[in-house]
């Protein structure tokens, strides 16, 4: 991805994630999902929060955070 690309979506995850939510979770859930909105990358997210791809995708929904490709 070309690094305005890149940063256009890490922009649009920052803004639409629902940062109250976010900070609520456990800390390895949490430093998962931020980690994801600045990196997009959900594979490694996953390993982080130690959980599923589908299970990881229901936490960003929750969180109200896109999943941009």
């Amino acid at each position: 991805m070309e690094p305005e690309v890149e940063e256009e979506a890490r922009r649009v995850r920052r803004e639409r994630a629902d940062w109250r939510f976010i900070e609520s979770l456990p800390p390895r859930l949490r430093i998962a999902l931020t980690y994801y909105i600045e990196t997009g990358d959900i594979r490694r997210a996953c390993r982080i929060a130690e959980v599923g791809i589908e299970e990881f995708r229901e936490l960003m929904r929750k969180a109200k955070v896109p999943l941009i490709a």
